[in-house]
């Protein structure tokens, strides 16, 4: 059975992205999600260009609440997602699990080119393409076309990184 690494470094909206879409790849394929809960050691927020404390404080719970929503939804669909938090550095921890857990696939969540935090993820990306010997799928959400909003594997895109 592949194993599918899911390491979220921050709970927002397109790590929760990632989330689904490892969850949905799982259904179809019947590879195993594991999601790794990183935090770094120096305790600095991933999220330090948002001013209000509170506000960023409030909006990942939010997302916290739905990732343990989605575990939940997935446990009695059959799909066991295995749990791992640690600290450290994203790609050494990233690489140390992939070692440990033999994973097949990583899939890892970019925001926006726009975002202030899209060249560093596309670095972390190539460096784990590099020092692992696993695919790397990006995710992130489609723009809507249509005002209904759907949790299908067609809403994300899936990009093969691997050989890039």
């Amino acid at each position: 059975m592949n194993k599918i690494l899911v390491p979220l470094d921050n709970f927002s909206e397109i790590s929760l992205n990632a989330a689904r879409y490892a969850v949905e790849f799982a259904k179809r394929s019947g590879s195993k999600p594991i999601f790794l809960f990183l935090y770094r050691n120096d305790d600095a927020r991933s999220d330090h260009f948002v001013t209000d404390l509170s506000q960023a404080v409030e909006k990942e719970k939010k997302i916290r609440k739905k990732i343990e929503w989605l575990i939940d939804r997935s446990t009695m669909e059959g799909i066991n997602i295995e749990q791992y938090e640690c600290r450290g550095e994203y790609i050494e921890k990233v690489c140390e699990f992939v070692r440990n857990l033999n994973i097949a696939e990583i899939v890892i969540a970019v925001p926006d080119k726009k975002d202030e935090h899209y060249n560093k993820i596309k670095k972390n990306i190539s460096l784990m393409v590099q020092m692992t010997s696993c695919r790397v799928l990006t995710v992130k959400k489609k723009v809507a076309k249509a005002p209904s909003v759907s949790k299908h594997l067609s809403d994300y895109i899936k990009c093969d990184k691997k050989g890039d």
